[in-house]
């Protein structure tokens, strides 16, 4: 994957007026929400509250800073008024009670849009050999405490009744060429087909022959990279930390690179016997290390394992650089975690908790459409601009845009500038540790629901 352009200039520009109609459809309420009600068989009535308002509404507010409904209603009143229309009524109920409305196949149709956009902008020399590179990795997200979300996500066994969060876990995919979020499942933290490759398996029949999914090593087991060749995709993960290997033993194909074949273990608990015999009774796996050294640290050695077998084809030592890229991921569910806020989710019910993501994750998409835009007009990796210089910079221009309509292009123009001098360079190989300079302060943690303090006093 290069940071250089070799596709010619007439691609480019087509590929730059693509994703830029595709991102000013996002920015103002517009005619692609309704035509996918149309699809999914959802009528509505027309009223100030219409579903492409909501969606629209729904998806800025992810973007804010202040994630409030109160504020994204005062800002459909600015642009009722930016538009010669009247205004409405500042109380939040009819914009809640039209959110709850909407049907989340609805936000599922517009998140594929919105990945399979991002996707068309995509250049050759973004992706790995040709190949489409996704993603995936996991993560947890809080949300409101109500009495519904507890039962449908339970928060943690260890803690008091009252005292947490309902939790659930997020298995996120994530195009390495472009940055946008593709699909994502969610289930219980704990508990029965709720770990990381439980949730992945539900989302393989999604994926395109010849894509290459980049995982860590939690996802190098035998079933899903069995699961993979059923499925025409190929994965590249980290060894897993239990698997013993010897490269004296398999097919030598280099230097601590063979291919070895994996025996299907017996069958587990969750996996019925008709699905344990769909599977092949073994599969080849190829195996490679390589030594990572870097100036002021120790040197480790990392072992991937994945289906690419063909060592003429695909050299050890580029997969060891599409590994070192996996680090992508961390980096996107920060963006979506920390800068867009959705660590912990505001929705007070499992469907609009689930409607909240989507919306995050339409968000997150027209953030990096906006990226790719700016990528293409200068000829440069949308890896190498700021995600959140980006972000900020949308919701101002989206603002000027919402009052001045007449000046859209300069406007557009002037935010591609904005995101362009927002370029972070290169940042390879980076130790960031999970540490705060900045202490919190040292409030007690609570023991007791507040409501049982109401009732003593």
């Amino acid at each position: 994957m290069s940071d250089q352009f070799n596709a010619s200039p007439q691609e480019v520009q087509s590929k730059f007026r693509n994703v830029s109609i595709f991102v000013s459809e996002l920015l103002l309420p517009n005619g692609v929400v309704t035509a996918i009600c149309q699809e999914i068989g959802f009528s509505f009535r027309q009223r100030i509250y219409s579903p492409m308002v909501v969606v629209w509404m729904f998806v800025m507010q992810t973007l804010s800073a202040d994630h409030s409904c109160q504020q994204v209603v005062t800002r459909l009143n600015a642009w009722r008024m930016a538009q010669g229309l009247p205004r409405c009524s500042g109380d939040t109920t009819s914009y809640c009670q039209a959110r709850r409305r909407l049907p989340i196949a609805l936000f599922q149709r517009l998140l594929a849009w919105t990945a399979r956009k991002c996707d068309e902008a995509g250049v050759g020399d973004w992706r790995f050999q040709g190949r489409e590179v996704v993603i995936v990795d996991g993560t947890t997200v809080t949300m409101a405490d109500t009495r519904a979300n507890q039962t449908a996500y339970p928060q943690m066994k260890s803690q008091k009744p009252g005292c947490g969060f309902p939790l659930t876990r997020i298995v996120h995919l994530f195009s390495l060429a472009t940055g946008a979020a593709t699909m994502f499942a969610m289930g219980r933290y704990a508990g029965k087909e709720t770990g990381e490759t439980s949730l992945l398996r539900t989302l393989l029949s999604q994926f395109h022959s010849g894509e290459i999914v980049l995982a860590d090593r939690y996802y190098a087991s035998f079933w899903l990279l069995a699961l993979s060749e059923l499925r025409g995709i190929d994965i590249v993960a980290r060894a897993h930390h239990l698997r013993k290997i010897d490269f004296r033993r398999g097919l030598r194909q280099g230097d601590c690179d063979q291919v070895v074949s994996y025996s299907k273990p017996q069958r587990p608990t969750w996996m019925t016997q008709r699905e344990y015999e769909s599977y092949p009774s073994s599969i080849l796996v190829r195996h490679l290390r390589y030594q990572v050294t870097q100036r002021g640290f120790r040197t480790r050695q990392i072992t991937l394992a994945t289906t690419l077998l063909q060592a003429d084809v695909y050299r050890a030592e580029d997969l060891a650089d599409l590994y070192r890229r996996r680090w992508q991921a961390e980096l996107h569910i920060r963006s979506l975690k920390t800068q867009m806020q959705m660590d912990h989710l505001r929705c007070k019910s499992p469907a609009m908790v689930v409607k909240e993501l989507h919306c995050h994750m339409i968000g997150y998409n027209l953030v990096r459409a906006a990226m790719l835009a700016t990528a293409l007009k200068f000829r440069l990796p949308p890896w190498r601009l700021s995600f959140t210089g980006a972000m900020q910079a949308i919701e101002e221009f989206a603002a000027a845009l919402r009052w001045n309509t007449k000046q859209q292009e300069s406007q557009w123009e002037n935010l591609l500038q904005t995101i362009r001098q927002l370029e972070v360079g290169a940042r390879p190989d980076r130790n960031e540790p999970r540490e705060l300079k900045r202490r919190p302060k040292a409030y007690k943690l609570m023991q007791t629901p507040r409501n049982r303090y109401a009732t003593a006093a």
